[in-house]
């Protein structure tokens, strides 16, 4: 079971999202599983998907478009890990961005929530 999930929820995002699944695998932490939702997307999510990811811990879930709630909450349900991050489709993250979260998460277990 990886230790943090992360939800990316999609829709017509083709234009960002190889740099945004780009900007996760340069993570330093790399315990984690990934969730794609494709909300509906007409711009071939699918297809750049089976083409161009090829790393096991990424999964791409497809539904009908039910907008972002509806997208990371398919995410969710479909999570393994103990944190959920939540990562929007034309976003980048930092390398050291899931190590430092995760390490304030564990040294603060009183903490049920950590955000930037």
């Amino acid at each position: 079971m990886p230790e943090v999930s992360i939800v990316i929820p999609a829709y017509n995002a083709m234009e960002y999202l190889p740099h945004t699944v780009e900007s996760v695998l340069q993570q330093t932490f790399r315990d984690f599983e990934v969730v794609i939702v494709n909300d509906g997307s007409t711009d071939n999510i699918k297809y750049w998907f089976d083409q161009a990811v090829r790393d096991p811990r990424f999964r791409l879930i497809s539904q009908e478009n039910q907008g972002i709630a509806g997208a990371r909450n398919a995410g969710i349900a479909n999570t393994q890990g103990e944190f959920i991050a939540f990562l929007d489709a034309d976003d980048l993250w930092h390398p050291s961005k899931l190590k430092k979260q995760v390490q304030a998460l564990r040294n603060n277990p009183d903490v049920g929530l950590a955000y930037a």
